[in-house]
């Protein structure tokens, strides 16, 4: 048999090392083997080891025999304890089963007891619960009663938590659940009926109730550590245990909003009951106007009771208008008040808000507040002024078909507030019947004061600016009250006054003893006037509206200020037509005069014209007789070559008289006008501007003229009665008497006295000086006047004019001295009479002794003056043309002129 030999095993092949004994390596050496011969020694091999390894393990069992021994013992020991332990084992696991068995049982029982114990708690919880809910209910109705709102919140909130929490299915609650809620509604009501009670009820206590000692001192503890800023924190202290502990005398605004506020807060009403407080802030109002108005009608009834109505208080104010007065004073009182608490109690709100984490937006401001005492007043002077506007006629006219709406403060805030209306809102009906207190017509259940009546608007402007200018606040612009005031004065009560100052002129101008009667008047500086009684009625007229614009200030006044203006042109209408019935139609000289423009401006150009308008600038006592001999001058010249008939000068001295009074009358009224800026604007409550200046300015202007008018027409008239007097002819009858000049010099010193007599009493000492001043120099005009006229009167040939005008003749003389006594009885210098003195001489001389005197003294007359004189004497000394050419020549070298015209 043949066999491939045995192959070495790749040399990649590694073995591993044995180490499980000689089986292991035989196993390899024979598997390992190439050749059967191998095998075989291997075999051999292996017996032979084997049979050492049988030898060496009878050694081995022989050497350690007591010890396999000792093992098998421990050995079987151990599988006796063994057994053993196996069946105890057995043993208690069968008692275990039993146990739980047992214990199955057991917990079923437990289970079932278990269960029924949970159920009796539940039943015994709810049970409670609905007790706890009942009794809670009770409680907070007790103590709603004894006025603990925190107390009775936490009540109210604790029931209706357990009622909501653990007895939501409970069906037998519902009624209990509804009279809680119900509660809840009561309790928040009372809350800020409370709340709106602090406010505008604050210590308004019965007057005949004194506050305690330990209340003020409460009272005065609580303002002095008021806070400004207020935080929740200040909120944490109030509890019931807190709220109990307060006694009556203990409580402030202060408590009383907290303990509030922490209420709501405990009932989770914060936020609607901001609402229900913003809604009720009208209401309150009106509230507070019908308590004002009810405690000043019974101060009335028992302070004033029996007095007589009309009885004037103070400045615009009269008994029946002064229970309207104290009205509204008390009223901004009682608001500025209400508004200052109501402030805190903002502030308290918002910290209360902050607490609870709600946001404060929905809480009221003092806008609101002010915004709806705005409203109020303006309906409560409706109600009082009669005001009838655009608006509200409508509602007014359909208040007897349908009931009047109740006004509401959420329906006026969620409006847009409409832009100013510029044109006329009110209007004013004449014949219209007064507005009736009865129930359909009334828009507001607060009982009245006193009559309404648009005149008691003047009575409470006063405390309107107090209450206006509290209203607005710096920055804060004009409040709706001042606007809806200034609308009112300006488009009613202005045509009101202009209405009723018309009328009252009216009626002074149309009485039978207008512009007779006269009436004593003190101005400003305290003194008295003699004015027309019809003007100073007039004039009250002015001073109504004037007033009626002082105290309306800002709230319209400027339009008052332009009443007053219309009624100053009503009266300035009669005045101007009084001056042309009282002044003398145009035969009167002085009339014509006056109506040429030429003499009025030269008039008025002259110094004592001046000193008439201007007591400042006062002229030298030079430049004054400069300036009369210039007038007598110049109106000697306006007479030309005619005299001056009786025709022409007023005889009737009781129209002098009255044109005297005119005169006064229209410059008191004048002055009046010009100190109306500052009358009004005393106290800088109301500032003109420039334009209202001018206008009354202007308007003064106007009786000023009528007053400058009166006085040049006397003034002319005086001047006038010395050319009409002393222009009669300088003759002596056949038996010795004198003619009319002599007789007119009489008459014209009597005319004089009169007139100076009556005027003195009427006329203020500067305008009876600028009539009577000048007279003499007047006087001396009128005789040189009538003297230069004598040759054109055809008198140069008659003897009487050289007996009449001898040297130191007795006639002139007499003449003159009697205008002297007249001048010193008027208490006027007569110097002016000199210059006719010294004429009348030079015309007793000769021409060459005139001649001579102007050579050496200089020429005391005019060239004219000097013409006329030798004229006179040419023609009383039959002089030839040829010998006055010559005369007149040296007359003329004498005077430094080259010729002298003929």
């Amino acid at each position: 048999m043949t066999s491939s030999p045995p192959t070495k095993p790749p040399r990649g092949v590694k073995q591993g090392k044995e180490t499980s004994g000689l089986l292991m390596s035989v196993i390899r050496t024979l598997s390992g083997s190439e050749t059967n011969e191998q095998r075989e020694k291997e075999r051999a091999k292996l017996e032979k080891e084997y049979k050492k390894s049988d030898a060496r393990l009878d050694e081995l069992v022989a050497e350690h025999a007591n010890e396999i021994t000792e093992v098998m013992q421990k050995f079987a020991a151990v599988g006796t304890a063994l057994s053993a332990w196996g069946q105890h084992c057995s043993a208690a696991e069968a008692r275990l089963s039993a146990c739980r068995a047992l214990l199955r049982v057991r917990r079923d029982d437990l289970r079932r007891l278990w269960t029924d114990a949970r159920t009796h708690h539940h039943a015994l919880q709810m049970l409670t619960d609905i007790e706890r809910v009942v009794v809670c209910e009770r409680e907070a109705r007790e103590l709603m009663s004894r006025g603990r709102v925190v107390a009775s919140a936490h009540a109210l909130q604790a029931a209706l938590r357990t009622a909501g929490t653990h007895l939501p299915h409970v069906h037998a609650l519902s009624t209990t659940t509804q009279n809680l809620e119900a509660k809840k509604l009561e309790l928040v009501d009372m809350i800020v009926r409370r709340l709106s009670d602090a406010v505008y009820k604050d210590e308004r206590t019965p007057l005949n109730r004194r506050v305690s000692s330990r209340r003020r001192t409460t009272l005065l503890l609580a303002e002095l550590t008021k806070s400004e800023e207020l935080t929740d924190a200040h909120l944490q202290d109030i509890t019931p245990e807190y709220e109990a502990s307060l006694t009556e005398d203990d409580r402030t605004f202060e408590t009383t909003v907290m303990m509030s506020l922490e209420a709501l807060g405990v009932l989770e009403q914060l936020k609607e009951a901001t609402e229900k407080f913003k809604v009720q802030i009208q209401t309150e109002l009106l509230e507070v106007i019908d308590s004002v108005s009810r405690r000043i009608i019974d101060d009335d009834f028992e302070d004033f009771e029996g007095e007589e109505d009309g009885d004037v208080c103070e400045e615009g104010v009269t008994e029946t208008g002064r229970p309207l007065a104290r009205l509204v004073t008390c009223l901004g009182d009682e608001f500025k008040a209400c508004g200052m608490r109501n402030k805190r109690l903002i502030q308290v709100w918002r910290a209360s808000l902050q607490k609870h984490k709600i946001p404060d937006s929905c809480l009221h401001t003092e806008h609101h507040y002010w915004s709806a005492v705005q409203q109020v007043m303006q309906l409560l002077l409706t109600e009082y002024l009669e005001i009838e506007s655009v608006n509200l006629s409508g509602a007014r006219t359909l208040a007897t078909e349908t009931a009047v709406p109740e006004l509401k403060l959420s329906d006026y805030f969620a409006k847009k507030r409409p832009q100013r209306r510029r044109d006329k809102l009110f209007r004013l009906t004449a014949a219209a019947t007064p507005v009736s207190s009865g129930p359909l017509t009334r828009r507001q259940r607060y009982p009245l004061v006193c009559p309404p009546h648009p005149a008691l608007l003047h009575a409470i402007l006063p405390a309107l600016h107090a209450l206006c200018t509290n209203l607005e606040k710096p920055g804060g612009g004009e409040c709706s009250l001042r606007a809806f005031i200034t609308d009112y004065v300006r488009w009613g009560e202005s045509e009101r006054l202009v209405a009723e100052a018309r009328v009252t002129i009216e009626a002074a101008m149309r009485e039978a003893s207008a512009w007779r009667e006269r009436t004593l008047v003190t101005n400003a500086a305290g003194e008295q006037r003699v004015v027309f009684a019809s003007c100073s009625r007039a004039w009250a007229a002015v001073e109504v509206c004037s007033t009626a614009a002082r105290r309306a200030g800002a709230c319209g006044g400027l339009a008052l200020v332009r009443a007053a203006e219309a009624a100053i042109g009503s009266l300035a209408v009669h005045a101007r037509s009084a001056h042309s019935r009282l002044t003398p139609g145009p035969p009167s000289r002085a009339a014509r005069w006056l109506a040429d423009d030429d003499i009025v401006r030269f008039l008025q150009a002259l110094p004592n014209y001046r000193l008439l308008h201007d007591q400042k600038d006062t002229p030298i006592q030079k430049e004054l007789k400069a300036a009369y001999e210039r007038e007598a001058e110049i109106l000697g010249t306006s007479l030309g070559d005619g005299e001056i008939s009786i025709r022409e000068v007023v005889v009737d001295n009781q129209l002098l008289e009255e044109l005297a009074v005119l005169a006064e009358t229209m410059e008191w009224i004048s002055s009046n006008i010009r100190n109306l800026p500052n009358v009004l604007s005393a106290g800088g409550v109301l500032h003109l501007g420039d334009k209202s200046v001018n206008d009354l300015y202007a308007a003064a202007s106007i009786f000023d003229e009528i007053a400058n008018k009166c006085l040049l027409f006397l003034h002319l008239e005086m001047r006038i009665e010395c050319f009409h007097y002393l222009g009669q002819e300088w003759e002596e009858r056949p038996d010795g008497g004198e003619s009319g000049e002599a007789g007119g010099v009489a008459r014209l010193a009597s005319s004089l006295l009169r007139f100076h007599e009556r005027a003195s009493t009427i006329l203020a000492p500067v305008r009876l000086a600028y009539i009577m001043n000048g007279i003499g120099e007047m006087m001396s005009s009128a005789v040189v006047w009538r003297w230069q006229g004598i040759e054109r009167a055809g008198l140069g040939a008659t003897g009487g004019l050289g007996s009449s005008l001898g040297i130191g003749g007795r006639a002139a003389g007499d003449r003159l001295a009697t205008l002297r006594h007249c001048l010193a009885a008027l208490q006027l210098p007569h110097d002016g009479l000199h210059a006719a003195h010294a004429y009348l001489h030079l015309l007793s001389c000769s021409p060459e002794e005139i001649i001579a005197a102007v050579r050496e003294r200089g020429p005391q007359f005019s060239e004219l003056e000097y013409l006329n004189a030798f004229k006179v004497i040419g023609a009383r000394r039959s002089m030839s043309p040829a010998e006055m050419r010559a005369q007149l020549k040296q007359l003329s070298a004498a005077l430094g002129h080259v010729g002298v015209t003929v």
